[in-house]
């Protein structure tokens, strides 16, 4: 029997890559498909919950999900590979923590065994993705970090809050901020801000 699977983000275009990557296991996943930061209610035996741009305080959704009767198990799917975002998520009632480079074969597999009561970690390398593309704005030559960081200005956060929520040191984002806007071809945040926005990276509520 397939496993009911659903993602949980606030942006159309990450919930669509992620369905892409599910696509090719029709027999062994049901992709559930529910709107950008909004759940159906329907059973699902899996969350994903994708962390791409997620609030400083996460942690407090996933648990909400955790506690969901209608969600068998929730897993952190993220580019994040810093220890202490892996033990919050846990402590917030996650069941898994999945690595954004993982491919599709692993990423299936990993659902399953979620699904079936194991506790679940597998990580890649910190901000990379199995394969080109399958991050907003990918094909124009950003980073998955570089796109992240232009929606967490679209959303109005400062460097500082960008630094919380992607466990980053606040250099690191700095660099992240000046590599994407020489990629994108803008020197302020206004301008930033107004490219994220044409690009699809506003929040989709």
């Amino acid at each position: 029997m397939s496993v009911r699977v659903s993602v949980e983000n606030d942006y159309t275009v990450v919930i669509a890559g992620v369905h892409a990557l599910l696509a090719p296991y029709p027999g062994r996943v049901e992709v559930v498909v529910n709107g950008p930061g909004s759940r159906t209610g329907a059973h699902v035996d899996v969350v994903l919950f994708d962390t791409f741009a997620s609030p400083v305080d996460w942690q407090a959704r996933c648990s909400a999900m955790a506690l969901d009767p209608t969600i068998g198990a929730v897993a952190v799917y993220s580019f994040v590979t810093n220890p202490r975002a892996i033990d919050e998520a846990f402590a917030s009632g996650a069941t898994g923590y999945l690595s954004k480079s993982l491919a599709g074969e692993q990423l299936v597999g990993a659902v399953e065994r979620i699904a079936a009561g194991e506790r679940v970690r597998l990580l890649g390398h910190d901000g990379e993705y199995a394969s080109a593309g399958m991050w907003p704005t990918g094909d124009v030559g950003l980073t998955p970090r570089e796109s992240e960081m232009l929606a967490l200005i679209a959303q109005g956060r400062s460097n500082e809050e960008i630094a919380a929520a992607c466990y980053l040191s606040i250099n690191t984002v700095k660099t992240y901020i000046r590599e994407a806007y020489r990629k994108i071809g803008v020197t302020t945040r206004p301008q930033a801000v107004a490219w994220a926005m044409r690009s699809g990276l506003a929040v989709s509520r």
